[in-house]
């Protein structure tokens, strides 16, 4: 049911619209009772309001026990829900709920799920999914970067500091920046779905690729990857791996050439949810290859594996520190940190020195959480990889985060 929500590109321009038409089709909200905790006194940030209204609101029996149904309900991964379509459902039910039981205005809640940009809700720990059956014991949490120590509220509002490393016993219900594209790659339709759609699909944004038959002669593959952690703090819950194809443009920056994902569409749709994979999936199609050596004759590809916190296939990371990381990846290899398509290869890419960088890939580098894990060096350059792969995962200068095989498709 809970597919074709919200893309994580579009809360900006439509919750503007949902602001806009506030008087026309938002509830009244009834004067909230004397002694309502403000459990948002105490937040840091609009996510963190966000967390601690809807911890408030879940104090309700009533309310809990809907949200539980919705979570019950969801056939998205690990029962998500996009949280921002949750709030406007049945009439906007749950946002007139946490404006009510918080004594806050309808305004300030669109400007904090506005800021908060899209946003996923889901029990992150599996054995929480399992125990929790929409009782009293539970705590929202959210933060905002993977890897920070999460913030947590009960139903009182009181704010605390959870192991970064370590769930509590109690189950934790996560509000955090979406991963999961619940638009099937169809991101204008989500200005439509404010109730949430429920028109089959599921899976997520494009990777490039069309109909290309996987089978496809001249497609370079991966046929192994390795991991050396998840790069994912536990309430983020299972990793979302991808590996970027980066190309040079006709203007001389860097463009995304193919996403290899779990959200990423066919033919590049790929899921690595343990340290190691075996399989097949294309890297670059022979289509898209073609096409990017018509465009750039001899041109090199860059190959970055990211663990995804923020949107399926869009780069979200701080442009300053990305800079220093691959530039530190960069003089340890005098460049060689690229690869070119080589057909006369099995592996189907050779060696070769980089000539961009990756800070013009796409306007798409925010300050938010993406994980940097590696940047691709050829095996003659980085050294020896077990199982005999032939491109090492570096990061901080020489350290190696993982490695994968590629195969050329006769």
């Amino acid at each position: 049911m809970f597919r074709h929500l919200l893309h994580p590109l579009v809360p900006l321009v439509a919750l503007a619209a949902l602001a806009a038409c506030a008087d026309r089709d938002l509830p009244t909200v009834p004067p909230p009772q004397a002694g309502v905790p403000d459990g948002a006194a105490q937040a840091a940030t609009p996510r963190e309001r966000l967390a601690a209204r809807l911890a408030v609101a879940l104090g309700d029996p009533a309310t809990r026990a809907e949200l539980y149904d919705r979570l019950q309900r969801s056939t998205a991964p690990e029962g998500k829900v996009q949280f921002q379509a949750l709030a406007r459902l049945d009439g906007n039910r749950l946002l007139a709920q946490l404006a009510s039981t918080n004594a806050v205005s309808l305004a300030e809640l669109l400007a904090d799920l506005d800021a908060a940009r899209g946003l996923e809700l889901y029990l992150p720990v599996e054995s929480h999914r399992a125990a929790w059956q929409g009782t009293g014991d539970f705590l929202v949490g959210t933060l905002e970067r993977d890897g920070d120590a999460p913030v947590a509220f009960d139903a009182d509002g009181n704010r605390s500091i959870l192991h970064p490393l370590r769930p509590p016993a109690t189950p934790v219900i996560a509000l955090v920046p979406q991963e999961f594209d619940f638009t099937n790659g169809q991101p204008l339709r989500a200005a439509t779905c404010w109730t949430l759609c429920d028109d089959g699909g599921g899976g997520g944004g494009s990777g490039g690729g069309g109909n290309i038959l996987p089978s496809e002669p001249g497609a370079i593959f991966m046929i192994q990857s390795h991991f050396e952690g998840d790069f994912e703090g536990w309430l983020k819950g299972k990793p979302e791996y991808e590996y970027h194809v980066y190309g040079m443009g006709a203007d001389g920056n860097s463009i995304q050439l193919a996403c290899v994902g779990e959200h990423a569409g066919a033919p590049y749709a790929w899921d690595q949810n343990s340290a190691d994979w075996t399989g097949a999936v294309p890297l670059l199609t022979a289509s898209d290859r073609a096409a990017y050596e018509q465009s750039q004759p001899g041109g090199v590809v860059r190959i970055v594996a990211w663990e995804d916190d923020d949107g399926a296939c869009k780069v979200r990371h701080d442009a300053n520190r990305l800079d220093n990381l691959i530039k530190t990846v960069d003089s340890a290899y005098q460049l060689w940190t690229s690869g070119k398509p080589n057909l006369t290869l099995s592996t189907g890419l050779q060696k070769a020195r980089s000539l961009f960088d990756l800070l013009s890939a796409a306007a798409s580098f925010f300050t938010t959480g993406d994980d940097f894990i590696g940047n691709a060096v050829e095996a003659s350059i980085a050294g020896s990889a077990p199982g005999g792969a032939n491109w090492l995962l570096k990061t901080d200068g020489t350290r190696t985060t993982g490695w994968f095989t590629t195969q050329l498709r006769p």
